[in-house]
């Protein structure tokens, strides 16, 4: 196994660098005590305006009734022109970590600024809290008590394959899938996977840059580990769309996401002790890892097939093409052979994974009709020959309007098959055109009006979801109206959405931010709106659906399954189920959810 790796991953690339000396941190400030002695000499600008005395007694931090005084100190001493650092500048103590109160902090002295109002300050608190969470979640050198963590004393205590490793993948489905590759070639190895930070020697972050909580999240389990003493690994898109991560964190060992079957070369040397960097991606005709690689499936019913990597679209918010690069697609016969091994290995579900669906094959001689088309035929063909009747279906993945409208017969073709789902997931973000050309998403509401009206022409029952961003910088009360009204009008099963978060190194980063409190109002009118509060499950109630049943939940004993057209069915707990498909009545039907019994 050994040589097998060296031969397919030659080590000559690899950059090794050395951990950063051991030692202690610079101190900190004191921020309680600075907060009481700045507050009560007589040169505190704050004084001049009589708010110095009402603000002292909340220099105390972390109670919430204190943020907003504390913020109120900060702008004050910023506005009369003393220097402040980024955490104070906040009202934030020096080396907080804790995610959540950063962010509250953040809203509370954004706020104050904005009522002066002050665009300058704004701008600054951003820049200052884009800092203090890149501190928060940078990992802190390990202390000088630790045990030494050099080349020479750890290697000779250490057996190649030998060592516990712990794994989480944070985000998207293609995310998902690169995790199992991982965690198949690490214990293909010899590695033995555990299932909690605290019991491994090694702790793999399979990371997301999509959004800014994501991302932290994942950054906080490096930390977390760093100062459990265990070497850590950072994979995934994060350290791929950030070069500067490397000095940010020095003694953190980075994969970058095309490199993923050399995990097991970068966890050996980080088990030594050792960190290694490796960020560049590789060369142009070996960008995709091969599909028959060691898998691990965290769902043994489950297969995710990843048919392309990229992104075709320079979208303003989003950092997916700096991670991911262009779209690199699977040859279709590779797909369609992996597709018959997953079978074969006693999977009943197959999801396909990507960063737009519809713009498979762009780089090839084919396209995303043909291969739903080619897939379905031969699942049939095997389900066929074997007997065993329509019990293998396949998912679609997520898909940009602007590709899949140049295939959308064959895609709807497609979907009428009976081993396909009638499932859709296409983000529209914006019910505006002037929004949408902003974030330059290359499609009109029209257009994906006509998108989601031929969808259901071809597939009537067709479950349809898409996500929406909520307070884009250039996003008017007249553009987010218009936002709501398509959601009204679609009536889509489900939307992800989420408030605008500023993603640095973006073009929509550079733009003036819309006031916290605007963004928030319009997150949760969205979650209020009625037109998601609807049982579009309904018309099912007391019909006799064909259910394929993949999952189950323990908890409240049922087992779970989908129809056709992708509604959730839920019936008594049958692990017998498991696997195949049975005709269910359905009893009951919710917004979420439908409930019945088997029935044959």
């Amino acid at each position: 196994m050994l040589s097998r790796c060296t031969r397919a991953h030659p080590r000559a690339s690899t950059r090794l660098t050395l951990p950063p000396r051991l030692g202690s941190r610079k101190p900190g400030v004191n921020h309680q005590l600075h907060s009481f002695h700045c507050f009560r000499h007589t040169a505190c600008p704050a004084a001049a305006r009589n708010a110095c005395p009402a603000l002292c007694g909340a220099a105390a931090y972390g109670a919430a009734r204190h943020r907003r005084g504390a913020a109120r100190r900060s702008v004050d001493r910023r506005e009369g022109g003393e220097v402040v650092s980024h955490h104070a500048l906040l009202g934030l103590p020096e080396g907080i970590a804790d995610v959540s109160e950063i962010e509250r902090a953040y809203a509370a002295a954004r706020k104050m600024a904005e009522e002066l109002p002050s665009e300058s300050l704004v701008k600054e608190l951003h820049e200052a809290y884009q800092a203090v969470l890149s501190e928060a979640t940078a990992v802190a050198p390990a202390s000088a008590s630790a045990a030494p963590r050099g080349q020479l004393a750890a290697e000779a205590n250490v057996v190649p394959g030998s060592q516990k490793v712990f794994l989480q993948t944070f985000g998207c489905q293609h995310n998902q899938s690169d995790g199992e590759y991982m965690l198949g070639q690490l214990q293909d190895y010899g590695y033995t996977v555990v299932q909690d930070v605290e019991a491994c020697d090694v702790c793999v972050v399979n990371s997301c840059t999509v959004k800014t909580p994501s991302e932290s999240r994942g950054l906080h389990l490096v930390n977390k580990a760093s100062q459990l003493q265990k070497a850590v690994v950072l994979a995934g898109c994060v350290p791929s769309a950030d070069q500067s991560l490397p000095k940010r964190l020095p003694h953190v060992s980075m994969l970058e996401v095309s490199q993923l079957d050399r995990i097991v070369e970068v966890v050996e040397e980080a088990s030594k002790g050792r960190v290694v960097t490796l960020l560049e991606k590789k060369k142009s005709g070996a960008t995709l890892p091969s599909l028959s690689l060691p898998k691990v499936r965290q769902d043994r019913l489950t297969e995710i097939i990843t048919i392309n990597a990229g992104c075709l679209n320079f979208c303003t918010y989003c950092k997916t093409r700096q991670a991911r690069g262009g779209v690199k697609s699977y040859a279709l016969e590779d797909l369609v052979q992996r597709a018959r091994e997953a079978v074969a290995e006693g999977v009943c579900h197959i999801e396909l994974a990507s960063e737009d669906m519809g713009a498979y094959g762009y780089d090839r001689k084919t396209n995303i009709g043909e291969l739903l088309l080619r897939l379905s035929d031969a699942l049939l063909d095997l389900q066929a020959s074997s007997g065993a009747g329509y019990e293998v279906m396949l998912r679609t993945g997520m898909t940009n309007p602007p590709y899949i409208m140049q295939h959308l017969e064959s895609v709807v073709e497609a979907l009428q098959r009976p081993n396909v789902y009638g499932f859709m997931h296409v983000p529209v973000q914006s019910g505006s055109d002037a929004v949408l050309k902003a974030m330059k998403r290359k499609y009109t509401v029209s257009e994906f009006m006509h998108l989601v009206e031929r969808l259901r022409e071809g597939v009537p029952d067709i479950y349809l979801l898409t996500d929406i961003i909520c307070g884009y910088p250039t996003e008017t009360e007249e553009d987010w109206q218009r936002t709501l009204d398509l959601v009204k009008r679609c009536q889509f099963h489900g939307v992800y959405s989420s408030r605008f978060f500023a993603r640095a190194g973006t073009p929509a980063a550079r733009l003036k931010q819309l006031p916290h409190a605007v963004t928030k109002r319009r997150y949760q009118e969205l979650s209020a709106l009625e037109a998601l509060k609807v049982d579009r499950f309904a018309p099912l109630l007391h019909r006799r659906e064909r259910v394929w049943f993949a999952g189950s939940d323990e908890a409240r004993q049922q087992t779970l399954g989908r129809t056709k057209n992708f509604a959730k069915v839920v019936v008594p707990r049958d692990d017998a189920l498991l696997g195949r498909s049975a005709m269910v009545e359905i009893t009951k039907t919710s917004v979420q959810h439908v409930e019945g019994h088997v029935i044959q």
